[in-house]
Formats: structure tokens, C-alpha cells, sequence
């Protein structure tokens, strides 16, 4: 995915030669004053930001300004001299790096290349990572409750046809799971499998990942690239999340998919593909298309066939072989060796309502395989959400152990055994508690997502990929008689 740059100075011809430079580059690049920053990484979300002045001097307010932000992007300052001092309050600052506008041009861009190469190697490697997590493993496709079994006969039937194909259901039920079944049980289980989130794509470089784009077709195109749809040709394209299609590229997605062909950026010819789509959604469709926000037509083309995955708690027989699956998978993982659940941890576990469905559950399982010291996972090893369920004087157990006042379904148990060492619960204990803050300004703000991200000082685009990681959806937050949630 194309890169997005900021670069951000108060002298002109400064910007200019910066941007000469970093359009050489295969990125798409802004140039704001330097009283401007804040507001556009805040509001849009940069992957490099490039702050540039004759005097480091110049730039000590912006810098100050950004430190309002919980989490700065790759950040760069440009300017002349150089200095340890100058070095010390850059790095104070969270600058990643000073380049030195005494460099001629050639200089200049070769520094600036290995910067923009090593961000975007940055960016991939995170994108694999979440991708991976996001994704339930193998075991986490539980098929025992009728539903199930009747939900899996249908995607295979739906398999040997070429129709579309919309699968529904809330965060973290395992939809890419189902769409894979669909890709594997068909004549296209030899072609690729390609996936695309679209939450996760800013808006005005989507129709460049799904159709690509010539050299020249936009500012930093300085290559061609395929896209989604050519990657897949010959196999099954998978559009998670399609209700955050911007409409422009909806009637382009409409297009390809009644011609089978498709037309890249700045390109005169037409490429025909085969490609076989699965689309998926946790919104009501319906309602986004009387809103005006979806097609209706593009709507009617994907639901063809539909396939709506019920949710956790409606599928009581798959909890407890999801619970023993998982744990089997973490003993193996960890280096572990749990023998299985208490009863009482497993009755609080079956009343649990799993609000974030499988993903939860995983989540769940992984800390008690964390923190478990026995043979069998008890209460105590369990978020406060759950545990409480356990006995009517578990809540108040865990207050008085330093919890305090509980987040709703999201409240974190900061009650761990303090003999186990920091690496083993660290990430189990960051997650639970970004989980619970994100809860906490959600209901606060009832699940407006711009005021969120305003209180939490986050891009939107950073804010929604936390709320997907943590099976958060604006709409469970929304107050009873609010307009629909922005």
C-alpha cells in the first residue's frame, strides 16, 4: 500500500524541494504550514511525517504541539546545522531521525529513500502481524451447534457456483474463516485467496489497492502497480468490512463485477478478470443503503448468496470445545501444560455472553494461559467480566484486590500474582487495559467515533483499527433516542 506523507514547513521553496524529492517515490504526499500539523495528522492519520525549517528553532512549537498526541507517527525533522544538543531535544521529542538541508539534492534523496523504504518495510510487517492476529486459527472453526452445521452446508454448497457471495455477523465471529471454507471447497481452491479489510484502507487510496494504477496516474505513482482484483485473478477476492467502501469506489466495484473487467488509475485499457467475490459486513446493509451511505444496487449484486453467521452466545454447544481447542493451542504456544478448567471456571465461562465472539474467546484463553498457576484455569484467572459470573462476591474480591470501579464487559483484572515475571503478562495486561479505556470513552461519548479519537488524541483511522483488534463496534455504544453514531 502507497505510503502517506506530511510534510509540514512555513517556507515555501523548503516544502518544494522536499516534496521534488519524496515524489520520487512511490508515496502520496501533503504539504501543510507548520501551524497546521497537528490538525492533519489528528484528523487524517500520516505514516511519515517530515517537519522542515531553515532553524531548528522554528520547529520547537510544532514539536511541542504534537506531544499532545498518544501516538506519533514516523517523524522526521529537516534543517540546517546539526549538533548533540539540537540531537538530545529532537530524540526528547520523538523524532526518529534529523537529516541535514546542507545535503545537496542526490544526498538528500538517497537519505530520504532508506527512510520511506524502511517505514513502508515497518508498515507491511505490522499489517502482516494484525492480519494474523485478526484471523481465528484453524481450531477456532467449531462446528458442533445445528446452526453451525447448517451455516458450513450452505457455504459449501455455495461453493460451486461463481455467484457473489455476502457473509454477515458481528466482530470476531469468524467470517474470513467462512470465507475461506467457501474458497477452498470450490473449483477456484487451486487460485489465490486474497484478502483486503477495507476499514483499514484510507479512502482516497482504495480504488488504487482494488483496480490499481498506472506510473503518473496521481502525484507519487512513480510506478504501476496491480491491484487487488488482478491479484486474485484466477481465484477468490475477500472484502472484509465492506460497508466502509467510500461510494466512489462502490460504483467502480459495481462495474468490474457485472463486466469482469477493469479499467487501473490513468490507464485507456480495460483488463479482464476472473474473480470470484466474497464481501462481508457486521453493519445492517439495509439500513446503510436507505441511509444513502451503500448502493443499493451494488447491495443486491452481493447477496446473491447469503451466509450469516449466528454469534457465541447463541451457539452454546461450540463454547466449550472452542475453550478446550484453545487451550490445547496455548499449552503448545506457551510451554504450558493445563490440564483443562475448574468447574466453576467453566460454568462462569459458559453464562459468559462473549460479546467479541471467537476472538474474545482466544484472547480470553491466552491470558488464563498466561497467568494460570495450577493445573486447571480457576476464576481468578479470568477477566473481571467473566469471574464475576463465578460467584456473587467475585466482583467485590477483585475490587478489593485494587481493581476498582469496573468498565462494563471491559474491565481489566489487575489482580495477577505478582511472583510471575513481567514479559509472561505484559501483553495480556496492555491489551485488557487498552480494551477497557477505549470502553470507557465510548460509552462516554456514546460511540461517536470522532469524538472518541478527539479524547483520546488518535487519528480515526487508528482509532477504528483498535476498536476492530478489541471486537468494539460503535453501535453497541450508541444511547437510546441518539442519531446514528459518526
Amino acid at each position: 500500500m502507497l505510503l502517506r506523507v506530511l510534510v509540514a514547513s512555513d517556507q515555501r521553496p523548503l516544502a518544494e524541494r522536499v516534496v521534488g524529492i519524496v515524489a520520487n517515490f512511490d508515496v502520496l504526499t501533503r504539504t501543510v504550514p507548520l501551524s497546521r500539523a497537528l490538525e492533519r495528522i489528528h484528523g487524517d492519520g500520516y505514516d511519515l511525517v517530515l517537519l522542515a525549517g531553515q532553524e531548528f528553532g522554528t520547529l520547537d512549537g510544532s514539536l511541542q504541539a504534537l506531544q499532545a498526541l498518544s501516538e506519533l507517527p514516523e517523524l522526521l525533522v529537516l534543517t540546517h546545522g546539526h549538533g548533540s544538543e539540537m540531537e538530545a531535544t529532537a530524540l526528547s521529542y520523538g523524532v526518529r531521525g534529523l537529516l541535514s538541508l546542507d545535503l545537496d539534492d542526490g544526498e538528500l534523496r538517497a537519505a530520504l529513500e532508506a527512510v520511506v523504504e524502511r517505514v513502508h518495510a515497518t508498515r507491511q510487517a505490522l499489517a502482516q502481524h494484525e492480519h494474523e492476529r485478526s484471523v481465528e486459527p484453524p481450531d477456532a472453526f467449531i462446528v458442533e451447534s445445528p446452526a453451525m452445521v447448517a451455516l458450513v452446508a450452505r457455504a459449501r454448497r455455495a461453493a460451486n457456483s461463481m455467484s457473489t457471495v455476502l457473509v454477515m455477523g458481528e466482530t470476531g465471529v469468524g467470517k474470513e474463516r467462512v470465507a475461506q471454507l467457501v474458497h477452498d471447497e470450490s473449483p477456484r481452491s487451486g487460485g489465490p485467496f486474497i484478502a483486503l479489510n477495507c476499514a483499514a484502507i484510507p479512502s482516497e487510496l482504495m480504488e488504487s489497492e482494488l483496480f490499481g494504477h498506472e506510473r503518473g496516474a496521481f502525484t507519487g505513482a512513480n510506478r504501476a502497480r496491480r491491484g487487488f482484483f488482478e491479484l486474485a485473478h484466477g481465484g477468490t477476492l475477500f472484502l472484509d468490512e465492506i460497508g466502509e467502501l467510500p461510494l466512489s469506489a462502490q460504483a467502480k466495484l459495481l462495474r468490474v463485477l457485472q463486466d469482469r473487467q477493469l479499467r487501473p488509475l490513468g490507464s485507456d485499457k480495460l483488463i479482464d478478470v476472473d474473480v470470484r467475490l466474497i464481501a462481508a459486513t457486521n453493519q445492517v446493509l439495509e439500513a446503510e443503503v436507505e441511509a444513502a451511505r451503500f448502493r443499493s444496487d451494488l447491495y443486491y449484486r452481493l447477496r446473491v448468496i447469503e451466509l450469516e453467521i449466528p454469534p457465541l452466545r447463541e451457539r452454546s454447544e461450540d463454547i466449550a470445545r472452542l475453550l478446550e481447542a484453545q487451550l490445547e493451542r496455548f499449552n503448545g504456544v506457551l510451554g504450558r501444560s493445563l490440564s483443562g478448567y475448574s468447574d466453576v471456571a467453566m460454568r462462569a465461562l459458559l453464562a459468559y455472553r462473549w460479546p467479541g465472539n471467537v476472538r474474545e474467546l482466544i484472547n480470553v484463553v491466552e491470558r488464563a494461559a498466561l497467568l494460570c498457576e495450577g493445573p486447571l484455569v480457576e476464576p481468578e484467572d479470568l477477566p473481571v467480566s467473566i469471574a464475576a459470573g463465578a460467584a456473587s462476591d467475585s466482583r467485590a474480591a477483585q475490587v478489593n484486590r485494587g481493581v476498582g470501579t469496573p468498565l462494563g464487559d471491559s474491565a481489566p483484572s489487575w489482580g495477577v500474582r505478582l511472583d510471575r515475571p513481567w514479559r509472561e503478562v505484559r501483553e495480556a495486561l496492555l491489551r485488557e487495559g487498552e480494551r477497557a479505556y477505549l470502553v470507557g470513552l465510548l460509552q462516554a461519548t456514546g460511540g461517536r467515533v470522532g469524538a472518541t479519537a478527539t479524547r483520546a488524541g488518535l487519528a480515526e483511522r487508528s482509532l477504528f483499527e483498535k476498536m476492530k483488534r478489541h471486537g468494539l463496534r460503535k453501535e453497541d455504544f450508541r444511547r437510546r433516542g441518539d442519531p446514528d453514531p459518526s
